[in-house]
């Protein structure tokens, strides 16, 4: 039973009105705010007033949907008086004011109860130094009673804080609702987000039945267990194509991607130069240096499972003007009958943009997808075996081939979804997902 009621939110000089939901499960009460609550702030900014982060709409970057604060403060607080005091045991907290990047957000921030209004304690498992999530669940260790809670926020990612939505559980282990959300990761030099690979995004919910997908996009060097371990966790991750040769790569930021891909938890789709990342994480690792086809000495190769297709004359590192290129739609057969290319031919076209590649799977993968016809790079897909983590040559999430794109997308999100999404806390049985076929041809 759900019932909703239209109640007053907002600064004591400003009150705003907010549809509020109580929801009942069993005996947990679980509330964005109680009847007669009043949310305020330290300061807000023109229209998005403190009201914003408890009108019910978690995922709106609207300006009246959420709460801002002054850009002129040094520090800020968004806080909630309940009308009577009530236990607390479970936050979610949905911040930023963009929807898929972590932007003008609380960075440093500790949840605070208070009995009157004037004395605040800390709830220290709330605490937090550099935040870098826009959707986290905080549990307490134990409910604890409080007439009053406040964000305590000593920093903000950007010029302020916005909080888009919060909500109050009574119960520290309430099972809390979240739609899926990928994890879309820019494997660039270039720490601008949004940026590439946020085409993933709009292939993703273009899926049918994935339109309420959420979504965060991050840098390589956020890309790690501490970030998908968090509540709620994602569904999967997508990783970019990149631009620099591996011999220019920092290698240290692909260090967190190293631990996810030993732990294997996550699902993955990576495409190109994130897919070539992925083989050199398993064969080589971080922690050897590497090099590319422009410097390597054959006698002593330090990454030899990546290559470029040829060359038409000798260049430095980092200069593909005398590389052979395979660029716009190209021919790609299948190895193997994989879920993820169910209702797909046997050979299909997708877009192509490289010049380095993959020379064979490292342990544990295998080749599921080879060139079709006219098409130079045999190995396009590589899939781990027994997991739903794929490394890609082609892109699935540039335009060209929108069907088959759209139709690659949504099997692997069904894929992920019977695995379980982020599996590391999982504790029931596990559904099975299908594996490829064995073909002895390619065996």
């Amino acid at each position: 039973m759900i019932p909703c009621n239209s109640v007053r939110f907002g600064q004591p000089s400003r009150a705003a009105t907010a549809l509020v939901c109580l929801v009942l499960a069993d005996t947990t009460l679980a509330v964005r705010a109680a009847d007669g609550a009043t949310a305020t702030a330290s300061s807000s900014s023109e229209g998005s007033e403190a009201g914003g982060a408890v009108d019910g709409n978690r995922f709106s970057v609207e300006r009246a949907s959420a709460w801002k604060g002054r850009t002129s403060a040094g520090r800020w607080w968004w806080q909630v008086e309940f009308e009577r005091t009530r236990h607390v045991g479970a936050i979610l907290q949905v911040s930023g004011d963009q929807a898929f990047v972590f932007r003008n957000a609380p960075l440093q921030f500790v949840w605070q109860r208070s009995a009157d209004g004037t004395h605040w304690s800390d709830l220290p498992e709330t605490a937090t130094t550099n935040e870098r999530r826009l959707f986290r669940i905080h549990r307490l260790a134990r409910a604890v009673e409080a007439r009053f809670l406040r964000l305590n926020i000593a920093a903000a990612a950007g010029a302020f804080p916005t909080l888009r939505e919060v909500e109050f559980y009574s119960d520290p282990q309430q099972p809390i609702g979240f739609p899926d959300w990928i994890v879309v990761v820019n494997t660039t030099q270039d720490a601008t987000l949004p940026g590439h690979g946020q085409e993933f995004i709009p292939l993703a919910k273009s899926c049918p039945g994935w339109t309420q997908l959420q979504s965060q996009q991050i840098c390589l060097d956020t890309f790690d267990e501490d970030f998908l371990g968090a509540e709620p966790r994602p569904l999967c991750g997508f990783l970019s194509g990149n631009f620099r040769d591996w011999c220019q790569v920092n290698r240290e930021s692909w260090r967190g991607s190293q631990e996810i891909l030993r732990h294997k938890h996550l699902p993955m789709w990576a495409s190109c130069g994130g897919a070539q990342g992925l083989a050199i994480l398993a064969e080589t690792g971080v922690d050897r240096p590497w090099d590319c086809p422009h410097c390597r000495d054959p006698l002593k190769p330090r990454t030899p499972i990546y290559t470029h297709i040829g060359h038409t004359a000798a260049r430095p590192c980092g200069d593909y003007s005398g590389c052979v290129f395979e660029r716009g739609l190209h021919w790609v057969r299948t190895l193997a009958d994989d879920p993820v290319f169910q209702n797909l031919p046997r050979e299909f076209q997708v877009m192509e943009n490289h010049c380095g590649q993959i020379e064979w799977p490292p342990v544990g993968w295998r080749l599921i997808a080879t060139a079709g016809e006219g098409t130079k790079t045999q190995t396009q897909c590589l899939r781990m075996n027994d997991r739903p983590i794929y490394a890609a040559q082609f892109h699935i999430e540039m335009g060209g081939a929108p069907e088959t794109s759209k139709q690659l997308m949504g099997n692997f999100l069904v894929l992920a979804k019977a695995w379980g999404g982020y599996s590391r806390y999982l504790t029931g049985p596990r559904r099975p997902v299908a594996q490829p076929a064995a073909n002895p041809a390619t065996d």
